[in-house]
């Protein structure tokens, strides 16, 4: 059994991730021992030596869509569009450079720094690019725009749809649709235009699409990716890739529909088990706009003053007409949106169903409303501690993070977000009337915390996003709610220690007797300019390649 021996770094160990100086023996697919600098090193067979370098728990993502970020290179990049008018100049683009593909798909636009704060219409894509399914996803994922055949393409343009989907299908004063979709329209849309992509991929098929996704993902130091959503039709695929790829897969299913619909109970489930973990279902309580949140009711004058100033900033009505579209109820004493998906009996029985089956929950809440209606259920259905996870909470008040505490569940967070959407949430003033991305309040509270991307809506890289749960920085210097922020540890251990324990991993870090996997970082993981070096799973070096090795 080959030893490699790791010299002269820093190295995070033990399940505190505590940094000190020392050296790391791998023995096997194991972690044979770790000692402190100036203790006697062990022999081994092949010894590297890192000075300067630090010695990281391979990042385990626990929310990473890789299924479909695979094929977003099929698509256009819509982060650095300003207007209405530079969205349908790149569709007609698209349209002439691609006349066989199937779809034209477009993602990762900011519509709220546009002044006109809307997508283009389905009339507008039909006269971009007459005939062609169009459709266009706005960074978070909820929410895009489609053309009048990609309606057509995906069952959305009939009346049975709008009595289905309701207002995840917008439609004029005529009752014809708009080609605005959220939620359960919009992910149905993704799915038939993901569907379409791989049917017409080229003669590598997806699983070559599948799998230089997943090698892209070494480069970070990502040892284990977990997708939150896969389609049923899909898990075969999942299931193909997991052996062809040294990184360590796991996967939730949900609806085939698309992944904001209803899923179906756990007869609808594959059987198991989902990767190198159990199975696990998705269920979203709330959507992204539209995320169902309780505030003071003195909220409402500071969110529409916030919105007539990012409008006056951006010299369009768009910020403005967006605050006055969402839905909102005012009692005595607070400001609610009703966005939830489920009533609390119907996600009782959803929750109870799954959990029966042994299957383990994830539960999308964005707002509070949200989390605090998951928790509850949680406990209502006797949910054991570990069992459930809720992603986001990105909108967050005390008495929220203790319901999730008591919940058991743990809460995996982005705080990679903040550069993206903390501008807008400061000029909305939403973090005036809650904690946003509350790291600090949810650990305080007792929830095991976990970091993940949410790639591709949100960044990839894991050093990033550790920075950013650490200093929060929104840009130009300025940090957002800087008492929510991480220590350098705890951060490490919330994307490595906790992540992998979500998931019934082994969460030891790296101490003797856990997995091999490690992420060798160049330099300090929260120095600027740090990057990894190296990514090793099971005791080998996943990347980069060794001369004259390949991926399997």
């Amino acid at each position: 059994m080959s030893r490699s021996l790791f010299l002269g770094a820093t190295i995070w160990g033990g399940a505190a991730c505590a940094p000190a100086r020392g050296w790391l023996l791998v023995e096997g697919d194991r972690i044979a021992g770790v000692g402190a600098e100036g203790e006697p090193a062990p022999p081994a067979d092949r010894v590297l030596q890192l000075p300067g370098c630090h010695v990281l728990p391979g990042f385990v993502d626990v929310h990473l869509h890789l299924s479909q970020a695979a094929w977003f290179g099929r698509g256009g990049d819509g982060s650095r569009w300003r207007t209405v008018g530079e969205a349908l100049d790149a569709v007609a683009l698209a349209a002439a450079a691609s006349p066989h593909a199937p779809w034209l798909l477009f993602w990762n636009v900011a519509r709220w720094t546009w002044p006109q704060g809307r997508l283009p219409t389905a009339s507008e894509l039909e006269a971009a690019a007459p005939g062609r399914a169009v459709l266009i996803s706005t960074s978070d994922m909820h929410r895009g725009a489609i053309s009048a055949a990609g309606l057509e393409a995906a069952g959305l343009a009939g009346s049975v749809a709008q009595a289905t989907f309701g207002d995840d299908l917008s439609r004029d004063r005529r009752g014809r649709p708009t080609g605005e979709l959220w939620e359960s329209a919009f992910g149905i849309a993704v799915q038939r235009a993901l569907a379409d992509c791989a049917a017409h991929a080229e003669q590598a098929g997806p699983h070559a699409v599948l799998a230089a996704e997943a090698l892209r993902y070494l480069a970070h130091g990502i040892t284990h990716a977990h997708d939150p959503y896969v389609a049923p039709d899909l898990h075969e695929q999942m299931a193909a890739l997991e052996p062809a790829t040294p990184l360590r897969l796991s996967w939730a299913t949900g609806s085939n529909a698309g992944m904001h619909s209803r899923p179906p109970g756990p007869a609808g489930a594959p059987g198991g088990p989902y990767g190198q973990s159990g199975r696990e279902v998705k269920v979203f309580a709330d959507g992204g706009d539209r995320c169902a949140i309780a505030l003071p009711s003195r909220a409402l004058a500071g969110l529409l003053s916030g919105a007539i100033r990012e409008s006056w900033r951006l010299k369009g009505a768009g910020p403005l007409r967006e605050a006055l579209r969402r839905k909102t109820s005012l009692g005595p004493h607070q400001l609610r949106t009703p966005y939830l998906r489920y009533t609390d009996d119907e996600l009782t029985g959803l929750v109870t169903s799954y959990a029966a089956a042994g299957i383990r929950l994830r539960i999308h809440a964005l707002g509070n409303r949200a989390g605090d209606q998951a928790a509850r259920i949680l406990r209502q259905a006797g949910v054991p501690q570990g069992a459930a996870t809720i992603d986001h909470l990105m909108l967050l008040d005390p008495a929220t993070a203790d319901a999730v505490a008591a919940s058991g569940a743990t809460v995996s967070y982005q705080p990679g977000f903040l550069p993206r959407y903390g501008q807008m949430l400061t000029g909305s003033r939403a973090d005036r009337y809650c904690t946003v991305f509350g790291g600090r309040l949810l650990l305080d509270a007792g929830c095991p915390l976990s970091i993940s991307s949410d790639h591709p809506s949100g960044p990839l890289d894991p050093l990033g996003n550790l920075r950013a749960a650490v200093d929060r920085d929104i840009g130009d210097g300025q940090a957002l709610q800087p008492d929510q922020a991480l220590t350098e540890q705890e951060a490490v251990r919330a994307a490595t220690v906790t992540a992998a324990a979500s998931l019934g991993l082994p969460g030891g870090g790296l101490a003797a007797g856990q997995p091999a996997d490690l992420a060798v970082c160049t330099g300090h993981p929260f120095a600027p300019g740090t990057h990894i070096a190296q990514t090793w799973i099971a005791g080998q070096q996943a990347w980069p390649l060794q001369a004259g090795e390949h991926t399997p």
